[in-house]
């Protein structure tokens, strides 16, 4: 195994165990009700049945990058882990770039490539096409 790909598999393997220990503490944090869920689970059966824009107008929930701001939410704390198991391959790719471009600038290319349209995919650019 060369060098990117042995830099490349160490930045997976320390986000992926970074983002289970995410996934893990926003489990415990959600079923332990160590924080305040923005929708208490004695609505939820109710809320579930609604159409979309009546649940969102309902339960406060947000769309988009907007769950940010609700982190510190028991039920929205969850999604920092989703969130960082989502960043492990962009992360890795931006670190591995380097040794990429002094030794493999095709491969340098493709991975730009990819993380231009992984940035376009989470910015919503693509959401209107």
């Amino acid at each position: 195994m060369d060098l990117a790909q042995e830099l490349f598999a160490r930045w997976v393997r320390a986000g992926t165990r970074i983002a289970f220990v995410l996934l893990v503490a926003g489990y415990v944090i959600y079923v332990f009700g160590l924080l305040a869920p923005q929708v208490p689970p004695e609505q939820l059966a109710r809320l579930w049945g609604l159409p979309l824009a009546e649940y969102l107008a309902a339960s406060g929930a947000p769309t988009g990058w907007q769950w940010l701001a609700l982190a510190g939410h028991g039920d929205y704390f969850n999604y920092v882990g989703i969130a960082a198991l989502a960043v492990i391959v962009p992360l890795a790719y931006l670190r591995t770039l380097p040794v990429l471009v002094r030794h493999a600038r095709a491969h340098a290319l493709i991975a730009l490539l990819e993380l231009a349209v992984l940035l376009a995919a989470a910015s919503g650019l693509l959401h209107s096409i």
